[in-house]
């Protein structure tokens, strides 16, 4: 007797919509680091904190030294990028060494909100960069009393 119900229809629908969640994920990703993509940059680990006054974005960047990285606020996305190439030979009679290391760091990130971009502030200690961006005034939460 055959009552025509497939048992496995929910689990072959399940992973359609995996599969279509996954196909766009990779999308977002490649239109987000097309610069990384093209030119061998590694995605620094970022947190984004926002506050009541606030955006704090904290990016580790291990092994740049802070004169190679480049901050930009553009609009309401700020620009993370580094280059550093180092280059390390050594030569010995009958022996020859040469290591090559580039350590290149690109991120871009869109800001959760509006920020005030003259009164950025960024500092750099331990392989760790924070960059502390105060919210534009409109941009704040402001509580409404009911009367």
């Amino acid at each position: 007797m055959s009552y025509g119900i497939d048992i496995f229809d929910d689990f072959r629908r399940m992973v359609r919509e995996m599969e279509r969640l996954m196909g766009s994920m990779t999308e977002e990703m490649q239109k987000r680091l097309p610069v990384a993509r093209e030119s061998g940059f590694r995605e620094p680990l970022v947190d984004i904190n926002e506050t009541a006054d606030e955006v704090i974005v904290t990016a580790e960047l291990p092994g740049v030294p802070k004169e190679n990285i480049e901050l930009n606020l553009v609009d309401n996305t700020l620009e993370i990028k580094t280059s550093q190439k180092e280059e390390v030979a050594v030569e010995k009679e009958g022996f020859r060494r040469r290591e090559r290391r580039t350590m290149n760091f690109y991120r871009m990130i869109e800001l959760p909100c509006q920020v005030d971009s003259s009164k950025v502030k960024a500092s750099f200690n331990n392989g760790v960069l924070e960059v502390r961006m105060p919210k534009l005034e409109k941009a704040k939460k402001h509580s409404i009393r009911i009367e």
